[in-house]
């Protein structure tokens, strides 16, 4: 089965998203729920809205909140930019405070909707609750669709040369070639070239000068596929693209935290759980899958542990791959609430490609995330811990799992199985 890069993946999404949804275009009718929400959301909200507590009593969530305005009057005048102290206060640099302002484009937005009459997209609700909540438009954001299969390409981009045009991918550089008026598709690499170009993205090694020779003498129309697919079978690509998802879920071999720094003896097993699932080409929706509930997957530990219970717990390495220094000096309370929260970041980044972390204290400044979501989805991960000191979960099956790997060696050896059986209860004991 020939695999994707993670670059052809990344341009494939940007593909549906130019021709799928809807593009963002100029328009004469700003509304508050499209165009100001966002801008306040960035800028205004952690002072005027995300909170119980309103600086100057100011609520800036609803125009009829922006009306009734603060303790220094109303906030907005309909068709009066000058006369709107929202917006005056902005145009002068006074508000927000701190460094970063609101952008000169953003500000004209701002005062083009003023001037329209602060028009909404809907009837504004008589009662709003606390936080910022998720509107419409922020949910129907292109980047929370569900991606399309099967996309149909609009026929005003078809090219009347198809055989310039090798795959979508093509369509969609020429497309923007076009919109720009300049540039032009390059034309394709001599081989010696494409085949460096496929040792270094699969394999991150240089080709051998015989490796050059003979696929630059191979025969076969379709070489390039036949030498993509041998290349999928060497071990290196795991290696090559494994390390990118290692980057992506924290992996260390030692915990940090704290200065001692102590070495995570079994974190290499999981390392060689992700290069084994790359090279074994497993699906992608598994390999989520037995990272995050391996040990739900494997079902109850009785007995000897089969290959497959051994390997299902091997993937949740991923849960434990934060800073954690509750085994080394530092298991107190907010050391362990660290640990969490900095595995809800590596799942969030890695699986959402959301900074969830973000909404702890309040509602996401930016994403459509309020805070009760982040804590609904810490509550599922929150079991890992025991809440005796010193015990984790995660971290008493990897070191079972390596017990087990001593007792079949033993028993390879003919020693007695009873020695076996007290070391793992002399270290849970510990």
């Amino acid at each position: 089965m020939l695999r994707p890069t993670l670059l052809t993946l990344v341009l494939i999404s940007s593909y549906h998203w130019l021709f799928c949804c809807p593009r963002a275009v100029a328009t004469d009718e700003l509304t508050y729920e499209q165009h100001i929400r966002p801008i306040f959301r960035a800028h205004c909200f952690d002072c005027h809205g995300a909170t119980e507590e309103l600086e100057g009593e100011l609520d800036l969530r609803q125009v009829r909140l922006m009306k009734q305005g603060g303790s220094s009057g109303p906030a907005i005048e309909l068709g009066n930019p000058a006369s709107s102290l929202v917006f005056t206060r902005i145009q002068d640099g006074e508000m927000p405070p701190g460094e970063v302002k609101v952008s000169e484009q953003e500000i004209q937005i701002l005062e083009r909707w003023i001037e329209q009459g602060a028009t909404t997209a809907r009837p504004e609700p008589e009662t709003i609750g606390t936080g910022l909540g998720v509107t419409l438009e922020e949910r129907s954001h292109w980047a929370y669709q569900a991606i399309q299969q099967d996309v149909k390409v609009p026929t005003t981009l078809v090219p009347a040369e198809p055989m310039v045009y090798r795959n979508t991918i093509d369509l969609l550089v020429q497309w923007r070639i076009d919109e720009d008026q300049q540039g032009r598709i390059l034309d394709e690499a001599d081989r010696a070239t494409l085949i460096k170009r496929a040792f270094f993205d699969l394999l991150g090694l240089p080709p051998a000068p015989e490796q050059v020779r003979y696929w630059s003498e191979d025969p076969r129309p379709d070489w390039y596929g036949h030498l993509v697919t041998h290349l999928l079978g060497v071990p290196a690509y795991g290696e090559r693209w494994g390390r990118h998802w290692l980057d992506i879920a924290g992996y260390a071999d030692s915990e940090g935290y704290t200065v001692k720094d102590a070495e995570r003896s079994w974190a290499w097993k999981y390392r060689d759980w992700v290069i084994r699932s790359l090279n074994q080409d497993k699906p992608f929706d598994q390999f989520i899958t037995e990272q995050l509930a391996g040990d739900e997957l494997a079902g109850p530990i009785e007995g000897d542990l089969t290959e497959e219970q051994v390997d299902l717990l091997t993937a949740t390495g991923y849960l434990r791959m934060a800073a954690d220094g509750t085994g080394s000096g530092a298991n107190d309370e907010a050391a362990r609430n660290q640990v969490m929260t900095d595995t809800l970041k590596i799942v969030g980044t890695s699986l959402f490609g959301l900074s969830v972390q973000c909404a702890q204290c309040h509602d996401h400044r930016y994403d459509p995330i309020p805070q009760s979501d982040y804590y609904a989805l810490r509550a599922v991960f929150e079991p890992l811990w025991t809440g005796k000191p010193g015990r984790h979960p995660m971290l008493e099956e990897f070191h079972f799992t390596q017990m087990l790997i001593v007792k079949k060696q033993l028993r390879l050896k003919r020693r007695p199985k009873q020695l076996v059986i007290g070391r793992v209860r002399n270290w849970r004991s510990s």
